[in-house]
Parts: structure tokens; C-alpha cells; sequence
């Protein structure tokens, strides 16, 4: 028995580093850091009310789009192709011909047309990153209605491009904080660099 218990007290502390590790460099890991950050503060409850009635459409549409962005995340920190989503906006909104472009082009348009309105209004406080989200899938809604649809694909591809446009921007500027005012100006200041790509 005393051989038994001694092997046993051997082998215990070799468990104890095992479970050390979790806060250590594997809990760290930039993988790790990377899916904590990037819907951190995305309440997806807030985030399809807000879209379904700015958007005037049904809450399965934008919860589907939440969906894509959760089973996609690999794609969050893939660049932006800056030069197709100033195209597309440009169709969309200054010639007037979203119908031209594929629903995912035309999604992304609707999302950059929603942070130029964010950031020339200059109203950081408040504004959370459901909030732009929301909105970016709200808008990209109406555009399709309004537009009479797209080249290609279908309403929800065009929702899905606009959440996507915004969370690769909100997780590449490091933004995330709760808010875009108070303390997280540093996550604005972020955000408004990226976004001064775009404009």
C-alpha cells in the first residue's frame, strides 16, 4: 500500500501543472486572446431588436447573419478589400445602381455608408458596436428592398456582407470596447483610422 500511496503523491503535482496551464501561455495564446475579443461585446439579443426595427424585417434574417460571423471568425481578421468596398458604395450610392453588384458587395456598401454616417456625425458617445452592427444590417436590408435586389445572391448575403464588413473593422482596430465615448477612446481613435481608409 505505502508503494501505491507514494506513486500517487508522485504524480499529483505533475496534475497541478497540467491545470496551471490553462492561465498560462496556452490561455494567452493569440488564439486564444482572438475569439475572446472579437464579439466580446456584441449582445445578440440587442443586436437583432435593433436591426429588425430599423430594418423593418424579420428577426431570422439578422440572427441568421449573427450566426455567419460566429461560424466564420477565421475570416474577422482577413483584410479588408478596401478598393472593392469604396466601389461597391459608390455604385450603391452616388450612381444610384446597387442592383449591379452582388448581394455581399452590396452589404458591404450599406455597412461603409453607415460608419461615414457614424463618423461625420460625431457622435461617439453611446454608439456600441451592436449599435453598428445593427445598423449596418438594417441598412443593408433596405438598400436590397430599395434597389430591387442584387446581381446575385440573395437578401440575407447582402445582411451577412454587412455585419462581416463591420466586425472585420471592429475587430481590426482593436475595437472593443463597450462603448466608442468614455475610456474607450483609444478603441475609437481605432475605428476612425481604419475607417479614414474608406473616405
Amino acid at each position: 500500500m505505502v508503494p501505491g500511496l507514494a506513486s500517487a503523491t508522485r504524480t499529483k503535482p505533475a496534475v497541478l501543472a497540467d491545470v496551471s496551464k490553462t492561465g498560462g501561455k496556452e490561455y494567452n495564446s493569440p488564439h486564444h486572446s482572438a475569439g475572446v475579443h472579437d464579439r466580446s461585446q456584441v449582445n445578440d439579443d440587442e443586436v437583432v431588436n435593433t436591426a429588425s426595427q430599423q430594418g423593418h424585417d424579420d428577426h431570422s434574417l439578422f440572427s441568421s447573419a449573427l450566426n455567419f460571423i460566429k461560424q466564420n471568425k477565421v475570416e474577422h481578421e482577413q483584410p479588408i478589400d478596401e478598393e472593392g468596398v469604396q466601389h461597391a458604395h459608390r455604385k450603391a450610392y452616388e450612381e444610384g445602381s446597387a442592383n449591379s453588384l452582388p448581394a455581399g458587395s452590396l452589404g458591404s456598401a450599406a455597412a461603409l455608408q453607415v460608419l461615414k454616417q457614424f463618423t461625420s456625425s460625431g457622435s461617439s458617445g453611446g454608439s456600441s458596436q451592436s449599435q453598428l452592427i445593427s445598423l449596418a444590417m438594417a441598412e443593408a436590408s433596405k438598400l436590397f428592398d430599395k434597389s430591387g435586389g442584387a446581381s446575385s445572391g440573395n437578401k440575407q448575403d447582402a445582411v451577412n456582407g454587412a455585419a462581416m464588413t463591420v466586425m472585420k473593422l471592429l475587430v481590426q482596430s482593436k475595437f472593443n470596447g463597450g462603448t466608442t465615448g468614455g475610456g474607450n477612446s483609444g478603441g475609437l481613435s481605432g475605428l476612425m483610422g481604419l475607417a479614414s481608409k474608406f473616405m
